[in-house]
């Protein structure tokens, strides 16, 4: 997810996001405790997408 495709969203869409890319993020480093994922850095971009949607929703609170 890039910063441009972030900053069109409202706050409760990066909320949504942030929920649903939590949840991906639990179920990929499930299935990499199993073996299952194919292609490890894929936890980190899990992760690095939710921080940059965490620092999206942190600056616009700041902003308010």
């Amino acid at each position: 997810m890039k910063y441009s495709d972030i900053e069109v969203l409202s706050k409760k869409d990066i909320k949504n996001h942030i929920k649903k890319q939590k949840e991906n993020y639990q179920k990929i480093k499930f299935d990499h405790v199993f073996g299952l994922i194919k292609n490890p850095m894929e936890i980190r971009i899990f992760r690095k997408n939710i921080a940059k949607l965490k620092t999206e929703l942190n600056k616009r609170r700041n902003d308010s």
